[in-house]
């Protein structure tokens, strides 16, 4: 333990000194033996804290200059995502109100806040909270020992923390952040992203260094600090809350302002004002080396602008770490109102239980179906009544013939509308869009597992288990048979394939996908959200594959498809061949965290279908 604690504060130093920060903060890490446990003697940060705003003022007021990245370890993919944000994308209605992630929540302009939660019958140290003013950023630091959630469970603004005394120091780690700014000039900080603090106190003077790790679009650790100073009073401004509204009228539902690779119009703003090259601010791990500003000099405009396009050829990709299990379990998350994620057998399920009988949404590849029936005894006694498919692919339907076996449906036994099923009464009854039983029908999937109940256009609906549930179905979106279904009481949307937080959209145009009825599912998703505050929370929106989420994923992922639509668009306008298209890299930006090379779906899949759908309507 001693020695991975050495070996992780000589490393912070290190990065600390190539990124020119102050060693105070982690030279106290050396200075005392670290703690083994949260008994060990800590100290108290709480109170008022206050950031000078001369420090790095560019992060605290009006914001850096457009095009501005220089001194940040940033990848070609973080480059080139920078460029191509127009910041009035923020003008969009889901946008309005992104909050701050954490590492630069901590940073930003306005007052802090500190206090600590003991148990009150012990009087042990449970948690540190630290609120920062802006955007109302409330982080819980858990001080008692409890392990981080599951990949699988949703991301915040602030992460999940938890924190420890190491020497002098508190040493917070964090994770489960949203997608979010390293600088609020377009410069992303991914999901992936994972953070360790330290706070070092002397006297009213607090430091606090971060150490961010982003594999998705950092080079190398990003390495940043803060002074605070302590304040004798309650500053009484605290919140910040936000609202969102109309901003522009007429605009499509489709439309996400961005700029085409190459064509940002303010990349030379740098250049002209301050006449240095492009290269200079353009970042990269070079940019935040100490002997960086003696080779400023020596670099050619060319070598910059060059940086503002995907280099040419294939590129190696790091694509975001699966969140599902993969251990031959079935693990269960509660979402909201007794439903209940179920992840492990290949594709996300959601259950929902109660007196009426249980009601499972898609039913997972059918490799784990005995853990899965195990998992949803424990949940409810009451039989499996009805299953959901929200599309036809094996794993959402691939444990239907072993779900239903198990289930019962005495709504149909002896009913007048049993007498069109032709198995009904036998088993559970599987819900789903028409184009799903005859899409497994062709595939001559087992019978007993095909949908018998089916539904034709806009929605099924019901009412179950105390919440009207509608299945609403999405014409040509990753196939023609897709649907959401909707709690509407519990607020949880199971969007299936439509949305997932592992890849780029499967668009499958032999079965009836398309770009455009891709977005077109995505907004209908986001048409029914509802945050909860400053952007995240409120509607629980479950992927077909990946972790739970809210509506900034889904944002985010509508954001991406649009985008690539537009890059697409342009280069069918030049007449670029399918060839051509690829070797542009038209997702070079969002490759590390979407792509793929090998696999059933890979960068290659997606470029191409978005090419030959879009092709079609030239």
């Amino acid at each position: 333990m001693h020695s991975q604690v050495d070996r992780r504060s000589t490393r912070v130093r290190r990065l600390a000194v190539a990124a020119g920060v102050c060693l105070l903060c982690v030279s106290a890490l050396a200075q005392a033996p670290p703690a083994t446990d949260q008994s060990a003697p800590g100290f108290d940060i709480s109170g008022y804290w206050t950031s000078p705003l001369h420090e790095d003022a560019m992060e605290r007021g009006a914001g850096p200059e457009l095009g501005d990245y220089g001194g940040f370890p940033i990848n070609e993919a973080a480059r080139l995502f920078a460029l191509s944000y127009d910041a009035s994308r923020v003008t969009l209605r889901h946008h309005q109100c992104d909050g701050y992630v954490a590492p630069y929540s901590v940073r930003s302009i306005g007052n802090a806040r500190a206090w600590e939660e003991r148990d009150p019958h012990t009087q042990r140290l449970v948690a540190i909270h630290w609120y920062n003013q802006t955007f109302e950023g409330h982080r819980t630091i858990w001080m008692d020992g409890r392990a981080h959630p599951p990949a699988y469970a949703p991301h915040t603004w602030m992460g999940f923390s938890t924190g420890r005394f190491v020497g002098q120091a508190l040493e917070v780690t964090t994770t489960h952040l949203k997608q979010g700014w390293l600088r609020r000039n377009g410069l992303p900080e991914s999901d992936q992203a994972t953070l360790v603090e330290f706070f070092v106190r002397h006297g009213d003077h607090l430091v606090h260094t971060s150490v961010i790790n982003d594999s998705v679009y950092l080079s190398e650790p990003e390495v940043r600090s803060t002074d605070f100073f302590r304040q004798p009073i309650d500053h009484q401004t605290w919140l910040f809350a936000c609202d969102d509204g109309e901003q522009i009228l007429g605009r499509a539902p489709d439309s996400v302002p961005n700029y085409v690779f190459g064509e940002n119009p303010f990349v030379s703003e740098m250049r002209d004002r301050y006449k240095v090259p492009t290269a200079a601010y353009l970042g990269g791990p070079e940019t935040a080396s100490p002997d960086f500003a003696r080779r400023v000099s020596a670099l050619s405009d060319a070598e910059g602008m060059a940086k503002t396009r995907p280099a040419s050829g294939p590129q190696a990709t790091s694509r975001a770490v699966d969140p599902e299990p993969h251990d031959g379990d079935v693990h269960v998350w509660p979402l909201r109102n007794s439903l209940f994620l179920l992840a492990g057998d290949g594709g996300n399920m959601v259950v929902q239980v109660g007196e009426e009988g249980t009601l499972v949404v898609d039913a997972g590849a059918g490799t784990l179906s005995d853990k899965v029936l195990a998992q949803i005894r424990r949940l409810s006694e009451r039989p499996i009544q009805f299953i959901a498919n929200t599309s036809f692919r094996p794993e959402h339907t691939g444990g239907n013939v072993a779900l239903r076996a198990s289930g019962a449906d005495p709504s149909v036994r002896g009913s007048f509308f049993a007498l069109q099923f032709v198995d009904a009464g036998v088993g559970a009854t599987i819900l789903a869009h028409q184009n799903v039983q005859t899409r497994m029908v062709s595939a001559k999937r087992p019978p007993a597992g095909v949908p018998s109940d089916t539904y034709l256009q806009e929605r099924r609906r019901t009412f179950h288990n105390g919440d009207a549930i509608e299945m609403l179905w999405e014409p040509n979106a990753v196939t023609d048979g897709d649907s959401i279904v909707h709690f509407r009481r519990a607020d949880v949307i199971v969007a299936g394939d439509v949305f997932t937080t592992t890849q780029y959209p499967h668009i499958d145009l032999q079965n009836g996908g398309s770009v455009l009825g891709e977005i077109k599912a995505l907004n209908d998703i986001l048409g029914r959200t509802v945050y909860q505050h400053e952007g995240e929370g409120g509607t629980i929106v479950v992927p077909g594959h990946g972790y739970v989420s809210d509506e900034h994923e889904v944002v985010e992922y509508r954001d991406m498809v649009v985008i690539v639509r537009d890059r697409m668009r342009a280069l069918l306008k030049r007449g670029a061949t399918l060839e051509q298209v690829k070797a542009s890299r038209p997702t070079a930006d969002y490759d590390t965290r979407y792509g793929a090379t090998s696999g059933s779906w890979t960068t290659d899949n997606f470029v191409e279908a978005v090419y030959r759908d879009l092709s079609k309507s030239r």
